[in-house]
């Protein structure tokens, strides 16, 4: 399989691997282009880890899609649910910046595939208190008829203090994910990607401040942009 693979059971140095931030988009265009902003109550720090999850189902009804993992055991310590792609910011991706992923088909959600870095990706500052990059639907379905039959996706922001992969490690962690996470878990975006439009945190009121004591980890909005290319 071309790429480089990462199997959550030992080898995370795999999440090192390097690209360019803004590499170019290849020709054929990508189809869409979403546009994807998540912002935190303090700031973001590059030694916690923050994720957007994608799951390319094109389920109209949303039935399943991608949840934080928040106790043991911890699985691949991140998420549990559906998903088949997503978007990793911490200090392991290339010179502590945004990495793709897709989960490779049959390992448990356990195994993924870099992908590279997104189309546009915003340096966060010393205090800086946002996430923005830019994907195009065709560099998670390479496909641009398969990519462009893509409707439907569900998609979830999860941000969290460290991704535990010892079944038996007692330590809790700390998170946050759409919904109040203090009473829930199973949240998440379904969206329609068919057509140019918006979803703003504030049309929908999905995720709420102060969730989470750390406001480092306290994600207080989210925006996501479908552009047609």
């Amino acid at each position: 399989m071309k790429g480089h693979l990462l199997c959550i059971g030992g080898l995370l140095g795999l999440w090192m691997a390097g690209c360019a931030r803004f590499p170019a988009t290849p020709a054929g265009g990508g189809v869409r282009r979403l546009v994807i902003e998540m912002q935190v109550a303090g700031r973001i720090r590059p030694e916690y880890t923050y994720f957007v999850l994608f799951n390319l189902s094109n389920d109209p009804t949303g039935q399943q899609g991608p949840v934080p993992v928040v106790r043991p055991p911890w699985g691949n310590g991140f998420a549990a649910g559906m998903f088949t792609h997503f978007m990793r910011y911490d200090t392991l991706q290339p010179q502590g910046g945004y990495g793709l992923y897709r989960v490779v088909d049959g390992t448990n959600l356990s195994v993924f595939q870099y992908i590279g870095a997104p189309r546009m990706s915003e340096p966060v500052g010393t205090n800086g208190n946002r996430l923005r990059f830019e994907v195009d639907l065709t560099q998670f379905i390479p496909d641009p008829d398969e990519a462009r039959a893509m409707v439907y996706v569900q998609v979830n922001f999860i941000a969290t203090d460290r991704v535990p992969l010892d079944p038996n490690d007692p330590t809790p962690k700390v998170w946050d994910a759409l919904g109040d996470s203090r009473v829930e878990i199973n949240r998440y975006l379904n969206i329609r990607i068919d057509q140019n439009r918006i979803f703003r945190n504030g049309d929908t009121g999905v995720e709420v401040a102060g969730d989470v004591a750390d406001p480092d980890l306290d994600i207080v909005d989210w925006r996501i942009e479908v552009r047609t290319l």
